[in-house]
């Protein structure tokens, strides 16, 4: 996957004869024929989706600082042609399910309620906002599903952490930027969920309590065995690198819990699959 750009691949579960489509999901890469490339950086005219009875939008550009340094072009991807993108599916009957963000929220109350009204205070976090405002027009033929941090095995930052904590060299970490981590492997059977029964509405993905940044660089050095003095903490605020800093960054996880069966992890659980441990 390219930023900007997504591709079409068939699920590998089908339902009433129809299958499945995900679109920016990273799958064992299918045969050649059944893989449709689509760059959200280009016009959309003349494209109409493959036969489809459900697409995830997962193609996005998500860096942060990138959608504040750049709001003009990161919008035109994740909001302008998203939501083209989203109307052609709707107009071919595809269920959309669109992956959102906790940061829709500002962060001011734990387990953030689905139906709390938004208050985004990140480039990122408004763009968002933008694409559910014109999602929920849609009705029954649209999930919303916000997610909190999702951490896959390759998860980049801790690996890098954990290479250099076996090398003896020191790791620096937020002590007031929180994250609810919640596995990727549960997250994509949930949005497979939505997606393959077409259940409209929000749903929120999240672990039950957040951590900072600097507790999860503690927890990765207790489990490596690494000296705790190497994990270096420090204040995102005093850096002022940030544009936002959440006090809070869970959501209230009851619709996911009661209709899809799923429990999410404590944080420190979700990180038990990293690669690097």
């Amino acid at each position: 996957m390219t930023p900007g750009s997504a591709g079409w691949k068939p699920a590998p579960q089908v339902h009433g004869g129809n299958p499945s489509y995900r679109a920016g999901t990273v799958l064992p890469e299918p045969p050649r024929e059944c893989v449709e490339r689509l760059d959200l950086s280009e016009s959309l005219e003349g494209w109409s989706p493959p036969p489809a009875s459900a697409a995830i939008l997962c193609a996005a550009l998500t860096r942060l600082e990138d959608c504040r340094r750049d709001p003009s072009s990161t919008r035109h991807i994740n909001v302008t042609q998203t939501l083209r993108l989203a109307e052609k599916l709707r107009a071919a009957g595809v269920f959309v399910v669109f992956p959102s963000s906790n940061l829709v929220f500002a962060g001011h109350r734990p387990c953030q309620p689905a139906d709390d009204p938004l208050c985004p205070q990140t480039e990122y976090g408004r763009q968002k906002a933008a694409v559910e405002a014109e999602l929920a027009t849609f009705g029954s033929g649209a999930a919303i599903v916000r997610l909190t941090k999702v951490v896959g095995p390759q998860w980049a930052l801790a690996c890098d952490w954990a290479q250099a904590l076996r090398t003896g060299r020191p790791i620096r970490a937020f002590n007031d930027l929180r994250c609810a981590p919640i596995p990727l492997e549960l997250t994509v059977h949930g949005l497979l969920e939505v997606a393959h029964r077409r259940l409209p509405g929000i749903w929120q993905f999240s672990a039950p309590t957040d951590v900072s940044y600097a507790e999860l660089a503690s927890h990765l050095a207790r489990r490596l065995g690494a000296d705790p003095s190497l994990v270096k903490v420090v204040s995102g605020q005093a850096t002022g690198g940030l544009e936002h800093i959440p006090c809070h960054t869970t959501l209230d996880t009851t619709r996911a819990r009661a209709e899809l069966g799923i429990e999410f992890p404590a944080p420190f659980e979700a990180m038990a699959r990293l690669a690097c441990l």
